[in-house]
């Protein structure tokens, strides 16, 4: 039995492979036939079973030096991560954050974390949670509990220091993409995203639907030449960075 993924159309048919074969004196040639049944009541309850395992998002604080970008994570279980995503971050006061966002200082990445820009102290004073939907049965379901970023003091210089990074994404033509490199570091680093394309380039050169909120790169509509490796460097005046991150565009425009 086999389905495509919630995220595309249902296959309601199961095929069963049915072999035989023809003998003769001097060869016996092989057929394969494909009988096709339809859809059963049976398989149907297995496909509801699995779209509707019961799960739970537990939230958890992060540390952040002031001045640097955080990050809060929606991690919905692996079991169910296929067909369950993240629609918004709410924050205690109401605050709604959502995917298409731009507001400079939150935003939401491919997986659904949320990153938050420029953290001061007064950061430290709000809490987040995440609601997330699943594609198939459309049912919402909210985070446990809220989380929050303690913003912490700087004592001593720090060369800067990837915490959290997107090491390889994968979206379909003409989608919205986040590739991510989040640093911690004292002086606040600044960052620079390069593609491997022969040389180097770096923006503007990488096109105007591309933008750059501190150590994520936001593609607003993917084409099939924003593919490739893209290099995150990031550097202070005590030191520097770098990784590579891959970005993966499927089909055709």
């Amino acid at each position: 039995m086999g389905y495509t993924g919630p995220k595309g159309a249902t296959n309601f048919n199961v095929a069963r492979r049915k072999q035989s074969r023809e003998h003769s004196t001097s060869i016996s040639p092989f057929r394969t036939e494909i009988e096709v049944s339809p859809f059963t009541d049976a398989d149907k309850n297995d496909l509801q079973d699995v779209v509707n395992q019961k799960y739970e998002i537990r939230l958890s604080d992060e540390f952040v030096l002031r001045g640097n970008m955080a990050l809060l994570r929606c991690p919905i279980p692996s079991f169910v991560s296929d067909y369950v995503k993240v629609t918004s971050w709410e924050r205690i006061d109401g605050f709604l954050i959502t995917p298409g966002i731009i507001s400079g200082k939150y935003g939401i990445l491919q997986n659904g974390d949320l990153y938050i820009r420029d953290t001061t102290e007064h950061d430290s004073s709000y809490s987040f949670r995440c609601h997330t939907e699943n594609s198939v049965t459309r049912e919402k379901k909210v985070s446990t509990n809220y989380s929050k970023i303690i913003v912490t003091e700087p004592h001593h210089n720090q060369p800067p220091r990837i915490m959290r990074r997107s090491s390889r994404v994968s979206v379909p033509v003409g989608q919205k993409a986040t590739l991510s490199c989040l640093a911690q570091g004292h002086p606040v680093p600044t960052y620079r995203w390069h593609k491997v394309a022969g040389e180097l380039r770096s923006l503007p050169e990488l096109g105007s639907s591309v933008r750059q909120e501190g150590g994520v790169l936001v593609f607003h509509k993917v084409v099939s030449a924003d593919g490739g490796t893209y290099i995150c460097e990031v550097s202070n005046s005590v030191g520097q960075d770098k990784v590579e991150a891959e970005l993966i565009v499927e089909g055709k425009q």
